[in-house]
């Protein structure tokens, strides 16, 4: 009958452990919940102590020191793209895929802390890329005059002036553009975000300006938008001696 009800026989309960067994098993259990405690708040209190005396090894790092460098030399690379602007003698919808592989030349270094320009430099920048509409390639240097001024935090804004000669074939594209040596002249601004010491991110806009300066008629040459994203990195200087 039990079994064609589908109830299951009850289990008589083991009462034969004594009140002592009892005892002696939450014994065990109190002292496992009490060490375990114990012990992970040992680990903590040795991991904090070691935190701060590591921190109180390295001596604190100014927002500037970011931007040192040791000599004179930095280096740096951009990718960028350009847009030609839609102006009425613009037909041609020039747009510009560049690399720009950079060396830079450090002339002025002020440490004033007031100082509003805080560094100039002279960076030697190629271009290497093309016009992926409406085609051709592009192979050229640029000159640029880079001043850089005051750090906020770790970003330090600067402003760029250059021009440089060039090597296309978008002149076999465009109408804008006059025989394959061209002139680029541009300026813009940006910053740089110290993600490390002596290592940046940089974002930049810039405005350029490109034709043959005479070279060969007619030579209308178009105005167009860079916008450019990269990576920068400066010398890091020897540590002292006084640092580990």
């Amino acid at each position: 009958m039990a079994k064609a009800s589908g109830l299951r026989p009850r289990i008589p309960k083991d009462y034969s452990r004594t009140n002592e067994q009892h005892a002696a098993e939450k014994s065990r259990c109190f002292s496992a919940g009490s060490v375990l405690p114990l012990l992970l708040l040992t680990v903590g209190l040795f991991a904090l102590c070691g935190d701060l005396q590591a921190q109180s090894a390295v001596p604190a790092q100014n927002a500037s020191d970011f931007f040192e460098n040791r000599g004179r030399w930095n280096f740096g690379a951009q990718l960028a793209y350009a847009v030609e602007n839609a102006i009425p003698r613009n037909i041609s919808h020039i747009n510009m895929l560049i690399a720009q592989p950079q060396v830079g030349l450090i002339v002025y270094d002020s440490k004033g802390p007031k100082s509003l320009l805080r560094r100039f430099e002279i960076l030697g920048e190629g271009m290497l890329g093309g016009a992926v509409h409406p085609g051709g390639r592009m192979l050229g240097a640029t000159l640029l005059f880079r001043f850089n001024f005051r750090p906020w935090g770790r970003v330090v804004p600067f402003l760029d002036v250059g021009s440089g000669p060039l090597n296309t074939t978008t002149n076999a594209h465009a109408p804008e553009l006059s025989g394959h040596f061209q002139f680029m002249s541009q300026g813009g601004l940006g910053i740089q975000y110290f993600f490390q010491p002596q290592r940046a991110f940089v974002v930049e806009y810039r405005y350029l300006h490109m034709s043959n300066a005479g070279v060969e008629a007619p030579n209308p040459g178009f105005n167009a938008s860079m916008l450019s994203i990269g990576f920068r990195w400066l010398r890091r200087p020897r540590p002292s001696p006084a640092q580990p």
